[in-house]
């Protein structure tokens, strides 16, 4: 008897689904069947994760600025008397990119290293419409000062005058790549480090022998079309060219990838995390210089990573990183463009459970965002079965969160008398799992 109609029907969308499911994996799969966790309604003011402050100003442009407008975003940690420096994420071209750009200011995985150093965290917003990107790209055009006018409105709104002087980290995709390191020639002696993504190099002409002391990282996509000459050729050439001069310099090209961010910055915090804590002095803000010998080189063609010490290549042929963490996590990202986790989430914790009707109970948990792993995916159980997955934050093209704001709970609608519930934090590595808990109000 032949199957009907239907039923073959039926099987080819199985077959279809076993298809999909093989393509992309089956811990894609899982991802995708994530739910993202309740956003907060607050974006300026306290943040409810990580704890600190939001402060957010506008610096129209002056009739002989270029730029269309400027917007920024600062996070201060809670509980930092005095600001020790600041993280600047200076998004790329296009509108698409400043739509999200201030976002860049709520992202607890770059919150997190600005909190271990007590430094801010900058998030700007500038569009272009139907103007090029260099009416902000270039710095002279009028972001340049805008920026510079914001500190000092954010160190007045803040109660940070400190802002004013502090040195910086500057972090830029693409156009913000270009914009980062002309920020750097501008003023070299207030950079701690800059990491160009996908770019940067457009204006840094010839070698300028004051730039060779402060590390800077180039973090190109192995199949990046986006004007080749400007997003892998120029950087390279650069690169190579200060490299004769012994510079602090690097170069990664991320294995598989374009000109999206994809791992990045599991390769920039590590990288801006060693670099913070070899350039700034215990007291005051005078950056520190490096020994180089004491760092871990990099070789671009044979992709094998070794102490600084101990290498007697082409110098214009390794990257020099900062200790042997980041070069392990650079080897990854250039041979794989995937660098893996160290270590699973902690366990989540302040974990609560409140009955507020016969059949529902909102559940809430705290967790602690951390360096490696951001703010990570949950899963809540009841009765040691699973009943929902929350994603991680995540993050998108240009690196800027894709949840900026977040509440951790989860109301659960079918809760049986007898529910117990624990939450779990997990990554590719494992997952750790909260004590279990009774919900307040069972009768």
């Amino acid at each position: 008897m032949k199957p009907s109609i239907k039923l073959w029907a039926i099987l080819g969308l199985l077959a279809m689904a076993i298809v999909f499911v093989g393509r992309i994996g089956w811990k894609k799969w899982l991802s995708i069947k994530s739910d993202p966790l309740p956003p907060n309604a607050t974006v300026a003011g306290n943040s409810s994760i990580l704890g600190g402050h939001y402060y957010q100003v506008s610096i129209p442009p002056s009739p002989e600025d270029n730029y269309q407008s400027a917007d920024y975003r600062i996070w201060i940690p809670q509980d930092v008397r005095t600001i020790r420096g600041l993280i600047v994420k200076q998004h790329g071209c296009g509108d698409a990119a400043a739509a999200t750009g201030l976002d860049h200011a709520n992202d607890f995985q770059w919150q997190s290293l600005a909190r271990k150093h007590h430094f801010a965290l900058l998030g700007t917003k500038l569009p272009t419409g139907n103007l090029p990107c260099e009416n902000w790209a270039l710095i002279n055009y009028g972001s340049g000062a805008a920026f510079v006018k914001a500190l000092h409105a954010l160190a007045q709104k803040s109660q940070h005058p400190e802002l004013e002087r502090v040195p910086w980290a500057l972090w830029g995709h693409s156009g913000g790549a270009d914009w980062v390191t002309q920020m750097l020639q501008q003023y070299p002696e207030r950079t701690i480090a800059v990491i160009a993504a996908r770019g940067g190099a457009f204006n840094l002409l010839g070698t300028n022998p004051t730039l060779v002391t402060t590390p800077v990282l180039f973090a190109l996509g192995e199949k990046d079309k986006m004007i080749v000459k400007e997003t892998q050729d120029l950087p390279k050439q650069v690169f190579q060219r200060y490299r004769k001069l012994d510079a602090l310099w690097a170069l990664a090209v991320e294995a598989q990838t374009g000109h999206e961010t994809s791992d990045t910055r599991q390769l920039s915090i590590p990288y801006l995390d060693s670099i913070l804590t070899l350039r700034l002095p215990e007291d005051g803000n005078d950056l520190r210089p490096i020994d180089r010998s004491q760092g871990w080189l990099g070789n671009i063609v044979t992709q094998q990573v070794t102490p600084a010490n101990q290498s007697g290549g082409n110098q214009v042929e390794v990257a020099w990183l900062p200790n042997q963490e980041t070069a392990r996590k650079w080897q990854q990202y250039v041979t794989t463009g995937k660098i893996l986790p160290t270590q699973k989430p902690m366990v989540p914790n302040q974990v609560k459970a409140t009955r507020t009707e016969p059949t529902t109970v909102l559940l809430t948990w705290s967790y602690q965002p951390d360096l490696a792993n951001g703010l990570p995916s949950f899963r809540i159980y009841r009765n040691n079965l699973s009943i929902a997955t929350f994603k991680e934050q995540g993050h998108n093209f240009g690196d800027a969160p894709e949840q900026p704001n977040i509440v951790l709970k989860f109301q659960d609608k079918q809760a049986p008398l007898d529910a117990i519930y624990s939450v779990g934090a997990f990554n590719d590595l494992g997952e750790s799992i909260s004590q279990k808990i009774e919900p307040i109000g069972n009768r």
